[in-house]
């Protein structure tokens, strides 16, 4: 297995599941509402069909250094040296900087951005070298509403919204709604990236519990009922990688710490123009090394946000979705992911705010490994 040979998987997202048997390329996040089929359309004509969204691919570039070693050359040079140190006054100043002196640096966006895309070529390399278990706590509301014109009626999950959203006035405003029951589940699964013959890298999960029942699912579906993500790993990648940046505007927002770590919050917004569908937000970015401690996603930029304003709409709310990714595990100056939230509230004039649905996804006990190959010559 190469590690490395991921740099050359082509950038590209997909939002909606891959075709049966098709690997999933590489890289980046992968957040949406789950969708009900492979094609739906809202009573307002919105597509929710496939979405793919492509970008260049991610390939630090090999530097070839060559020596001169003509020997009147290298007599000069050493010449000129001696002559430096003994008649120079100029202070020279070292080429190694401390990692307490990059944090007592003030922020400087194009040298951290650099650092970033640095940091994010060494995470491409390291994706395919470990395993971890992945456990999700999901609620979701089942929701009682009521309006004028209609008796009541109830989701529990994104079909039910589909239905409810077909089916009622756009316009119409929901008169009552409470929650009849949560619905809680879990699952543990473990986790790995395995890369093909043809260089695609798909995520393979093994589910190991479903509700705090012991199983053993090969292959195993990713069995949350609202949301579904994906790549988690590479979300630095996707905003931060050498070649992602191109796609973004950056600015500084402010210096701040973070548990006991100085860092950086960057936010990062697509260019005018670009395609759309592209995943962006708010990145805390670790003084000392340019590790990335936290991004907060951006609502809007996940698949099928239109389905939360839909409901919103529905209910006479405001949404309120967050999205949480944290990289707290560290080997060998990268970080993994450990932790992932989505919470999807509303908010009411009248009321205390409803919170229709909770997805927590940690990742912990990662293992990791190398593959050796050891020749002998006979």
């Amino acid at each position: 297995m190469n590690a490395h040979s991921a740099n050359t998987a082509k950038n590209k997202i997909l939002i909606n599941s891959s075709p049966a048997g098709a690997g999933c390329p590489l890289s980046g996040v992968i957040s949406r509402i789950r969708p009900v089929s492979e094609s739906l359309t809202s009573n307002r004509g919105r597509d929710y069909n496939h979405l793919v969204m492509e970008g260049s691919g991610f390939e630090p570039e090999g530097r070839v250094f060559r020596v001169a070693r003509k020997r009147k050359f290298l007599s000069f040079f050493l010449v000129s040296i001696a002559t430096a140190v003994v008649f120079s006054a100029v202070p020279v100043e070292p080429r190694v900087v401390s990692a307490q002196a990059l944090q007592d640096r003030p922020a400087d966006l194009a040298h951290i951005l650099e650092r970033c895309a640095a940091y994010c070529d060494r995470l491409s390399g390291a994706i395919l070298d470990f395993v971890c278990l992945e456990r999700i706590e999901e609620m979701v509301a089942d929701l009682a509403i009521t309006s004028k014109d209609t008796d009541s009626a109830s989701f529990e999950n994104s079909q039910d919204l589909t239905r409810i959203a077909k089916s009622s006035d756009p316009g119409q405003v929901i008169s009552a709604v409470r929650v009849r029951k949560k619905v809680r589940s879990s699952f543990v699964y473990d986790y790995q990236l395995i890369q093909d013959r043809l260089d695609h890298i798909t995520e393979t999960r093994t589910l190991v519990k479903e509700n705090g029942r012991p199983v053993l699912e090969k292959n195993a579906p990713l069995k949350t009922h609202v949301f579904s993500y994906g790549f988690i790993v590479m979300g630095p990648v996707t905003l931060l990688g050498r070649e992602q940046q191109n796609f973004f505007d950056f600015k500084v927002i402010k210096e701040t710490t973070l548990g006991k770590d100085r860092a950086v919050i960057i936010q990062a917004t697509p260019k005018p123009g670009s395609h759309g569908g592209i995943l962006y937000g708010k990145i805390w970015v670790r003084k000392s090394d340019a590790g990335v401690l936290r991004i907060e996603w951006v609502p809007e930029s996940i698949g099928h946000y239109e389905r939360v304003l839909d409901l919103a709409k529905q209910i006479g709310a405001q949404p309120r979705l967050t999205l949480t990714t944290e990289f707290a595990f560290e080997r060998n100056g990268v970080r993994f992911p450990s932790r992932y939230t989505i919470e999807e509230t509303y908010l009411f004039a009248t009321r205390p705010p409803l919170v229709r649905s909770m997805t927590e996804v940690t990742q912990a006990d990662y293992k990791f490994f190398t593959v050796e190959t050891e020749v002998t010559l006979r």
